[in-house]
C-alpha cells in the first residue's frame, strides 16, 4: 500500500485547544506503553483523544510505528480486521496472520482505538488480546470499555488503566487555569463541584474571560451554569444507555448511596454485571472519601438530571423515596431513612424510625440541615405531640439562635418529664442533660469550674461501651476548657471525644471536634496541626455536608484566624464576611464569634478605617443583645479599645476603659481571655500614650502568666509590645530578648500579621532597635522573622521595612561581588554616597565587613 494511503488511514482527529501541559500525565501513558495494553476511560470532555493523540505523535521519536482507528457504530470484526491488515501491510493467509506477521517484525507497533463505546461487541479486542504480540502495543479510550478479561494482564504487570480521576485537574492545574479569575474560596468551591472535569473547566474559563458577573459567576462557582448543564445534555446523558440512565434517576435526590440501594431504587438485579455498570459511572456517581462502599451522585450531574427528558411523575417519586427509606433504615443509617420518609408524605414512617433513634440523637448524628427538613415537612400537630420531636426543635431554635424559644421547649419537656407525662427513662433523661448542656453553650453560662466539675462526674458515671453519650459530654467539656483558656485540657477532651465519634463512625460530629481541635491549635501556636485537623473537617463537609452552611462558617472561622496570622488578611476577611451573617442567625458561641468579629473589624480597619471597622463590631454587639451574650459584649469593647488605639483616638479608648474592672481583679471578669486581652489593650493605650512605666507594670505580669500558661497567641502580642516598651527606654538586651521570645513563637507557623497590626511607630522603634544592636546579635530566627514582617506596602507600615530601597540595591550588589566605584557607576550615584549607604547597612546588619554583610543578609532573609 503507498505510504500516502497508509498515513491517511492512520491518521488522529484534529486535537482540540489544549489547556494546559501535563508532562506527568504524558510520562504515565509512556509508561504504560511499556507494557502492551493501556485502558483510557472517562466521559465526553475528559480529553481522551487529546492525550491520545499527543501520545500518537511522538511514536515516530521513539522509533515506533503508530496506527490510528476513529471506531464508528457499523464496524464490525471483518471490517476492523481489513483496516488492520491494510495499516499495516500485512497479507490475511491463515487465522494467525497477525501473530505470523510479528515474527518477522522487530519495530514495535502502537495501536490506538479511539470511541470504543461505539462498537456493538468486544469481538475485536478479545481477539487482539488473545493473539498479543510482544512487539505490539494497544491504547483503548472510550466513554464505556468493553468487557474483556484483564486479570492476566493486571497481574503480569502488562496494563496500564487511566480512569478520569487521572485526567481531571487536579488542584494546583484548577489554580493555574481559573486562579486568575477566583477568589481563594471560589477556586475551592468551583474545584469540588466541577470535580476536575476539564470540559466543564474550560467552559469555566471562558465565561470568566467574558466577564460574567453576580449570579452568574456564582452559578459558574456552585456548578449550576446554564453552560454545564447544556454540555451534559448535548455530550453526555445521550451517550448513557438505558441501564445507566435508570441508575442516575433512581438516585436523584439522594445526599449518597451504597451500590445495592442504587441498584435496587433502579429495580435492577444485584449482580456483577450492575455493579459494574454502576461503578464505570464515575465521576457522574462518586465516592465518599469519608464512607467506604458509599457514593453521590455528582453536582453538576444533579443539576442537569433536573432538565432531562425523562420526567418522574409525583407518585413514581413518592414511591421512589418510601423504599429509599426503608433501604436506608435496613442499613442503619436512620437519619436518611426519616428524611426520605418525610419527602414522601410518610410522617408515621418518620415518627417510627426517629423513635427508633432515640429522637435527638438522629439530629447530633446527622446533623442541622437533615433535621431541619425532617421538622419543616413533619406538619407541626405532630411535633407536639412526639417527646423527641419536641426536644429535635429546642435544638433546631438554639442552632437558630433562638436561645430563649429553645430554652422554653426544653424547660416544658423537662416539667413534663417530672410530672411524669412523658416516660423518664435513662435514655431520656441522658438526652435531656446533654440539650441542656447544649444550651448553656449557647448561653455562655454554667461553663465555668463548676460546670466543668459536673460534666465530668457525668463522664465518670457513663459505661465505657456509651460512646455516643461519651463523645457528647465531651464534646462540651471541650468547649468549656477552651472558654476558660485551658488549652491542654481542651485539646485532650477534644482528642477524646474525635476518638469516640470516630468509633460511633458519626461523621457530622468529626468535622464539629476537627473544627474545635484547630481552633484550639491556632491559640496554642501549633498551626501544622491546625491546618491538618481543617483539612479533614473540610474533607468531610464537602463530600457529605456541603450544603450546610452554618458548619461550614464554623470550620471557616479557624480556618480565617490562621490565614490572619499569617498575613493573607484578604482571604480571612473574605471568609468571615460569608461566615458572620450566617452565624448571626445560627448557631454560634461566644470564642467562635470574638474571633470572627476581631478578624473581620480588624480587616476592615486596615482596608478602609475606623469607621468600617466600628460597622462590624456594631454588628457583634447586635448578636450580643439579641441572644444576651454580656460576655461577647465586653470582648467587643476591648477589641474596640484595640482599634481606637491604633486609630490614635486615646480619649476615646480611654472613656470606654472605665467600664471595666481593673485587670489584676481577677475575680471580676468572666474569663481570663477577658482579663488578659484586656490587659493587653490597655498596655497598648498606655505605650501610645508615653506611659511607659504604667504599660510595663500591665504586660510584665501579663507576660509571665500567659508564658506559664502556654497561651502562645497572647504571649507573641505581649512580648512585641514589650519589645518596644525597653527599646523605647533604652534597655536594648531586655528589649532584644521580647522580640526573640515573639520571634521563636511567630516564625515557625509564619505569623508575621501581630507585628504588622502594631503599625508604624512600633515599626520604626524595631528598626532603630536593629540598627543600633545588629542583626547577628537578634539570632538566626529573630532575624529570618523581622524579614519576613516587612512589607512596606502594608498600609499602617510604610516606613516598616529594615532596609531602604537604595540600600537593598547596593547589597544586591555588593553580593555580585561589585566595587564602590563599580556600584556608583551601576546605580548613577557619587561614590561617598555609597559608602553612606553602606555604612548603614554595616550598622543594621551588625558587621563591618563586605563578605560578612552578605553572609548575614543571606541567613537573614534578606537577599536570595
Amino acid at each position: 500500500m503507498k505510504a500516502e494511503n497508509r498515513k491517511i488511514l492512520s491518521r488522529p482527529p484534529r486535537n482540540t485547544l489544549r489547556l494546559l501541559a501535563r508532562p506527568e500525565l504524558e510520562h504515565r501513558l509512556i509508561s504504560g506503553l511499556d507494557g502492551q495494553v493501556v485502558l483510557i476511560h472517562a466521559p465526553a470532555g475528559y480529553g481522551k483523544t487529546e492525550v491520545m493523540a499527543k501520545l500518537f505523535r511522538t511514536a515516530e521519536r521513539r522509533g515506533r510505528e503508530a496506527v490510528w482507528f476513529s471506531l464508528k457504530p457499523e464496524d464490525g470484526l471483518e471490517d476492523l480486521q481489513r483496516r488492520l491488515a491494510e495499516a499495516l501491510s500485512i497479507e490475511r493467509h491463515g487465522p494467525d496472520w497477525l501473530a505470523a506477521h510479528f515474527t518477522t517484525h522487530d519495530r514495535i507497533v502502537e495501536l490506538y482505538f479511539d470511541d470504543v463505546d461505539r462498537l456493538k461487541g468486544p469481538e475485536l479486542f478479545s481477539w487482539l488480546l488473545d493473539r498479543l504480540p510482544d512487539t505490539l502495543r494497544i491504547v483503548i479510550a472510550g466513554r464505556r470499555l468493553p468487557e474483556l478479561r484483564l486479570s492476566r494482564l493486571r497481574m503480569r504487570g502488562l496494563l496500564a488503566e487511566i480512569s478520569d480521576q487521572d485526567l481531571r485537574f487536579n488542584r494546583g492545574e484548577t489554580r493555574q487555569l481559573l486562579g486568575s479569575w477566583l477568589t481563594t474560596q471560589e477556586l475551592d468551591r468551583a474545584g469540588e463541584t466541577l470535580n476536575g472535569w476539564p470540559a466543564l473547566m474550560r467552559l469555566a474559563l471562558i465565561e470568566l474571560e467574558h466577564g460574567v458577573n453576580g449570579l452568574e459567576r456564582a452559578a459558574l462557582v456552585e456548578g449550576e451554569s446554564r453552560v454545564y448543564r447544556e454540555f451534559l445534555l448535548d455530550e453526555v446523558i445521550p451517550n448513557l444507555d438505558e441501564i445507566e440512565l435508570k441508575v442516575l434517576k433512581a438516585v436523584e435526590g439522594l445526599d449518597n448511596f451504597t451500590l445495592r440501594i442504587a441498584s435496587s431504587l433502579a429495580e435492577l438485579p444485584f449482580d456483577y454485571h450492575t455493579l459494574r455498570q454502576i461503578e464505570q459511572l464515575s465521576p457522574l456517581i462518586q465516592t465518599e472519601e469519608q464512607n467506604a462502599g458509599w457514593f453521590r451522585l455528582s453536582t453538576v450531574v444533579s443539576r442537569a438530571l433536573a432538565f432531562h427528558d425523562i420526567q418522574e411523575d409525583g407518585e413514581s417519586r413518592k414511591d421512589r423515596h418510601i423504599r429509599a427509606a426503608k433501604l436506608f433504615a435496613e442499613n442503619g443509617n436512620l437519619a436518611k431513612s426519616v428524611l426520605h420518609a418525610s419527602i414522601a408524605g410518610e410522617i408515621d414512617l418518620a415518627i417510627d424510625t426517629i423513635e427508633q433513634a432515640g429522637g435527638v440523637e438522629l439530629f447530633l448524628r446527622a446533623g442541622y440541615t437533615v433535621l431541619r427538613g425532617i421538622i419543616d415537612a413533619v406538619p407541626h400537630s405532630v411535633v407536639l405531640k412526639t417527646p423527641s420531636l419536641r426536644l429535635c426543635r429546642a435544638v433546631m431554635l438554639g442552632k437558630t439562635g433562638q436561645i430563649q424559644e429553645a430554652r422554653a421547649v426544653l424547660d416544658a419537656l423537662l416539667d413534663d418529664t417530672r410530672a411524669g407525662r412523658i416516660p423518664g427513662t435513662e435514655s431520656w433523661v441522658a438526652m435531656l442533660r446533654h440539650i441542656d448542656s447544649l444550651n448553656e453553650v449557647y448561653e455562655d453560662r454554667a461553663m465555668d469550674v463548676a460546670g466543668i466539675a459536673r460534666l465530668r462526674e457525668e463522664a465518670d458515671g457513663e459505661r465505657n461501651e456509651n460512646t455516643w453519650r461519651l463523645g457528647w459530654i465531651y464534646n462540651h467539656l471541650t468547649i468549656c476548657y477552651t472558654r476558660l483558656g485551658d488549652l491542654e485540657a481542651a485539646k485532650t477532651t477534644a482528642q477524646h471525644g474525635l476518638s469516640l465519634y470516630r468509633e460511633e463512625r458519626s461523621s457530622y460530629p468529626q468535622a464539629f471536634m476537627l473544627a474545635h481541635l484547630a481552633f484550639i491549635d491556632m491559640l496554642g501556636n501549633n498551626f501544622s496541626a491546625a491546618f491538618g485537623h481543617l483539612d479533614e473537617a473540610f474533607g468531610i463537609i464537602h463530600g457529605q455536608y456541603w450544603n450546610d452552611a452554618n458548619l461550614l462558617a464554623i470550620a471557616n472561622v479557624p480556618l480565617a484566624g490562621l490565614r490572619y496570622r499569617q498575613g493573607q488578611t484578604g482571604d480571612a476577611g473574605r471568609l468571615m464576611q460569608q461566615a458572620i451573617p450566617i452565624m448571626e442567625t445560627a448557631e454560634g458561641w461566644v470564642d467562635f464569634y470574638v474571633e470572627a468579629y476581631g478578624i473581620l473589624a480588624r480587616v476592615r480597619f486596615d482596608e478602609s478605617g475606623i469607621a468600617e471597622a466600628e460597622k462590624i463590631l456594631e454588628g457583634g454587639v447586635e448578636v450580643a443583645e439579641k441572644r444576651d451574650l454580656p460576655r461577647l459584649r465586653l470582648a467587643l469593647s476591648i477589641l474596640r479599645m484595640e482599634l481606637q488605639t491604633w486609630a490614635g483616638l486615646h480619649e476615646q479608648a480611654e472613656r470606654g476603659l472605665k467600664q471595666w474592672p481593673h485587670p489584676e481583679d481577677a475575680g471580676a471578669w468572666p474569663t481570663v481571655r477577658e482579663r488578659r486581652d484586656a490587659a493587653l489593650a490597655i498596655g497598648r493605650l498606655r505605650l501610645r500614650q508615653d506611659r511607659l512605666d504604667e504599660a510595663l507594670a500591665l504586660l510584665a505580669p501579663a507576660a509571665k502568666e500567659v508564658r506559664e500558661t502556654r497561651r502562645a497567641d497572647h504571649l507573641i502580642r505581649v512580648s512585641l509590645l514589650l519589645a518596644e516598651i525597653h527599646a523605647r527606654k533604652g534597655d536594648d538586651a531586655a528589649a532584644v530578648a521580647a522580640l526573640n521570645e515573639a520571634a521563636l513563637l511567630a516564625h515557625p507557623g509564619g505569623q508575621i500579621q501581630h507585628y504588622r497590626d502594631e503599625g508604624r511607630d512600633f515599626a520604626e522603634v524595631i528598626r532603630k532597635l536593629v540598627r543600633r544592636v545588629g542583626l547577628r546579635r537578634m539570632g538566626h530566627t529573630t532575624s529570618q522573622y523581622l524579614a519576613s514582617v516587612v512589607v512596606p506596602q502594608v498600609r499602617r507600615t510604610p516606613s516598616g521595612s529594615l532596609l531602604s530601597r537604595r540600600e537593598r540595591e547596593v547589597l544586591t550588589l555588593l553580593a555580585e561581588g561589585m566595587s564602590n566605584k563599580s556600584i556608583a557607576r551601576r546605580l548613577d550615584v557619587g561614590e561617598p554616597t555609597v559608602k553612606f549607604h553602606l555604612k548603614n547597612l554595616f550598622a543594621k546588619l551588625g558587621v563591618s565587613r563586605r563578605a560578612l554583610a552578605v553572609n548575614v543578609a543571606r541567613t537573614s532573609g534578606l537577599l536570595d
